[in-house]
């Protein structure tokens, strides 16, 4: 009892409790002091959220007091990153299965909003987000762009899709927070030149500070501006990427054009982990005050330096818990520490859906090999097309030191993993997400393929 006592009275003197209600601007306050914290210190204030978040979502959820349960364990036994491990990996499908029961029985006592995935996988996923949680991960958003400069107010333009754009159905509150903040949206949904022109005109007429956007939204515009000839009469301070596997040519490309360097981002509120760049470039600072960020192997055991699958365990989303969730991406927790001081893992090499998959003559490839392979090549975009069972298209926007050794390279090396087929390649300018969803690596055309929603 001691120790329950203990741990909710530290959390109450930081004011980070779950009766707290703290808005987005002060939770941006405090985050800034926080972020220079020593390692250690933030351990500490992540840990002591876990056990607190254990000992409540046992109490209120019966998915999670069932797999304690199971488990033979109770929640005092949840004190440590490490012990994380004890637990099962959440999947999206058990979420499909057991949402009824993964919802805490103190729902109506909260306040909460409706949220979902963008779907990439053919269906999106439904849950609940706390509004504090929603808040503290605004709050890192802004305290991430931050590490390229950004301070609140300063004109953001965001080139994307519904997971970062406010739908048409979006509330007043939404738009009215989006003009104080001064951010001005421009949909990828069905871009085309003639779209693209219409927004680099409002583009060059606002002026904003700083970009963001789908990578492959902002590697197109930048084509288009050079493909037209068309000029820039602003120099943004930074651009930031998100939502996809931002490639080596396509950061290069963007960078020539804009005279701005990228800062590539990592983050999805369904597990609530974010990660950001700082101007050392040498991986993403993984953020710690709200979620943990697991990297494991195939068993479930974390692991530091190697590629895993990266985990997400919420510590505020007491809405709908997610704890062990399995995000569908791997990715790399870096040994080292970076140079810019902040001690903060880095997350580094994110190399996409495990989803994304390549199955041919019974062999398959999952797009984190692909990425690995594509990238030592100089390739702005790519895309492989599965056009049947034993023939594939790889479609490549060329940078400018691709060769024909490059060509070699990667039939080669497609051959060495699927055996024969027939491997055509289509360089072409530009490659665009269908109705500004996000970019595919694989867009699979055999029988029975369900397209993306």
């Amino acid at each position: 009892m001691n120790g329950l006592i203990s741990t909710r009275g530290a959390l109450q003197q930081l004011g980070l409790t779950v009766k707290g209600r703290r808005s987005t601007l002060a939770h941006y306050a405090r985050f800034q002091e926080t972020e220079n914290w020593p390692y250690e210190r933030l351990l500490d204030l992540q840990e002591l959220q876990l056990r607190e978040f254990i000992r409540v979502v046992s109490e209120q959820s019966a998915y999670y007091a069932n797999l304690l349960n199971e488990q033979g364990l109770k929640a005092r036994d949840i004190r440590t990153i490490r012990d994380l491990e004890k637990l099962p990996i959440l999947t999206k499908q058990i979420i499909r299965e057991k949402r009824t029961k993964i919802v805490p029985k103190n729902l109506k006592a909260q306040r909460y909003r409706g949220a979902s995935t963008g779907g990439s996988t053919g269906e999106p996923l439904k849950y609940l987000m706390s509004h504090d949680d929603h808040c503290r991960g605004v709050a890192l958003l802004y305290r991430g762009w931050g590490y390229a400069g950004y301070r609140l107010g300063d004109r953001v333009g965001i080139l994307a899709g519904g997971s970062l754009n406010p739908s048409t159905r979006s509330t007043l509150r939404k738009r009215l927070q989006s003009f104080i903040l001064n951010m001005r949206f421009y949909s990828s949904y069905g871009m085309d030149n003639e779209t693209i022109h219409r927004y680099l005109d409002a583009l060059n007429r606002t002026k904003p500070r700083f970009l963001r956007g789908y990578a492959s939204s902002i590697h197109h515009l930048g084509r288009f501006i050079q493909s037209s000839g068309k000029k820039l009469s602003f120099r943004p301070v930074a651009i930031f990427t998100t939502s996809e596997t931002l490639l080596r040519g396509q950061r290069e490309a963007i960078e020539a054009v804009f005279e701005a360097p990228v800062f590539d981002t990592y983050g999805l509120n369904d597990g609530g982990i974010s990660a950001y760049e700082c101007p050392e470039h040498t991986g993403m600072h993984v953020d710690m005050e709200r979620a943990i960020l697991e990297v494991v192997d195939d068993e479930g055991r974390q692991i530091i330096g190697k590629p895993g699958r990266i985990l997400a365990t919420s510590l505020y989303n007491y809405a709908f818990p997610f704890i062990r969730y399995d995000t569908g991406d791997i990715g790399t927790i870096s040994a080292s520490q970076c140079r810019c001081g902040r001690q903060t893992p880095l997350l580094v090499n994110v190399l996409g859906r495990i989803t994304e998959t390549l199955e041919i003559n019974g062999r398959v490839i999952g797009s984190p090999v692909l990425t690995v392979l594509f990238g030592k090549c100089d390739i702005e975009q790519y895309q492989i097309v599965q056009e049947s069972e034993s023939c594939i298209t790889c479609r490549i926007v060329k940078g400018e030191d691709y060769s024909e050794a490059d060509e070699r390279l990667i039939r080669e090396s497609l051959l060495a993993h699927i055996g024969e087929a027939e491997i055509a390649f289509d360089y072409v300018e530009s490659i665009t997400p269908i109705d500004g969803r996000k970019h595919r690596f694989v867009v699979n055309k055999t029988p029975g393929e369900r397209e993306p929603r």
